[in-house]
């Protein structure tokens, strides 16, 4: 294991060196029908189904030579460490507000607290484990509440250039995937990255939402968060004075994206998967004039605000030089709001011109390919079921810089 982990995103297209996925456990198992909707599932998945469709999916990023590094391990290597045990649950239990059982949580095995974490807990398995229970909760009580979006690995952070984006979730099923990723970048061996966070780790930056998956990196200069349902105008311009502070990037663009169920996120409407190339679902967002540029003040504080003439378009093309879009079904009328449902436009880049992403959206990567971009495709009728594509399920933590 090396000893410190570098964090470098400076594009969305350049060679894939290091990126941390989680493999869908136990925790889809709590999914019933009465509660998926409350986990914003579409419906419930097949365990052994997902596991196999997953599986495929890191292979493919693995073979252009890709490390993966796994969530789930991650999180119970980090656990080991009593003082990162203790200063994790005290938030967790704080978050669920279950501090009676936080001892009884310090002296479980650390294989079994870190499914725990991740899958729940029931009244009824703490009761069988000793725990000290009020006899007025039913057992299927959720003490600890299960997280199954956890394996859409884009959203509880990010990662601009070396700097740690901690989101703050704008559904309270995903905040603890947030609270835990965060302590892994400050507790893990392989992070220790306490002085590299950007944003989220104060209370001032508790109050409003933003996701993973709203931002997108345009080059080393710049970046655009989409402000979407999940990401409010407020948590961007805190974002942009702070990137701009630790001298991360110089321009931040703000995207406005539909506040619909399938465009929920930037990244679910456009992502960038070679250089000056990008696939899009163009009719939705792209040709509107209501971007606004974040640039550094004069006086290196805080920021000047511009609010653009440009649409987004108009912005790509400024910082790429040139565009091609590749449209979401080619952009066959019939078939993009189809593919667009299952995140046609939510592929993942592992390498300049080469990208992973669902087999089932088939006029899209036609239009890929006929573009010469290199599809490799996998089945993902379960792992749809959470409403997210590749991009989502992928944290990239360092990448080759791509050019300009």
């Amino acid at each position: 294991m090396p000893s410190t982990q570098r964090l470098n995103v400076t594009s969305e297209y350049g060679l894939l060196k290091t990126v941390i996925i989680h493999r869908p456990s136990a925790e889809i198992d709590r999914l019933l029908p009465d509660n998926y909707r409350t986990y914003l599932f579409e419906d419930i998945p097949y365990l052994e189904k997902i596991h196999s469709e997953h599986d495929h999916f890191a292979s493919l990023i693995r073979s252009k030579g890709a490390e993966t590094l796994y969530f789930e391990v991650l999180l119970e290597e980090m656990l080991r460490d009593e003082a990162a045990r203790y200063d994790t649950l005290e938030a967790v239990v704080a978050l669920e507000r279950c501090e009676s059982i936080m001892n009884d949580l310090m002296l479980i095995p650390t294989p079994e607290l870190a499914t725990m974490l991740l899958a729940g807990l029931r009244a009824n398995e703490a009761r069988a484990r000793g725990f000290k229970v009020s006899q007025y909760l039913p057992d299927d009580w959720m003490m600890i509440s299960p997280v199954p979006n956890v394996y859409f690995m884009r959203d509880p952070s990010a990662i601009v250039g070396n700097s740690i984006i901690s989101s703050n979730m704008y559904y309270p099923a995903r905040v603890r995937e947030s609270l835990l990723i965060e302590h892994i970048f400050r507790y893990h061996p392989r992070f220790m990255k306490a002085d590299a966070f950007a944003y989220g780790t104060h209370n001032d930056e508790r109050y409003s939402s933003i996701e993973g998956g709203d931002i997108v990196v345009l080059n080393k200069e710049a970046i655009a968060v989409g402000c979407s349902e999940r990401t409010s105008t407020d948590a961007i311009a805190h974002l942009a004075s702070n990137l701009f502070r630790r001298g991360s990037i110089k321009r931040v663009y703000e995207v406005l994206v539909p506040p619909k169920r399938e465009y929920m996120h930037l990244d679910t409407v456009f992502t960038i998967v070679a250089p000056q190339t990008i696939c899009a679902h163009k009719r939705s967002f792209m040709e509107s004039p209501q971007t606004r540029l974040y640039e550094v003040a004069d006086n290196e504080k805080g920021y000047k605000l511009h609010t653009e003439g440009r649409t987004f378009t108009d912005v790509l093309r400024d910082e790429f030089g040139a565009l091609t879009i590749i449209e979401v079904a080619g952009g066959d009328k019939y078939y993009a709001d189809r593919e667009q449902r299952t995140d046609g436009a939510n592929v993942f880049t592992i390498a300049p011109g080469v990208v992973v992403g669902y087999d089932r959206n088939q006029r899209t990567n036609a239009a890929l390919r006929a573009a010469g971009i290199e599809v490799l495709d996998f089945e993902g009728s379960e792992l749809v079921r959470g409403l997210g594509g590749a991009r989502c399920m992928t944290m990239p933590i360092e990448r080759e810089d791509g050019e300009k």
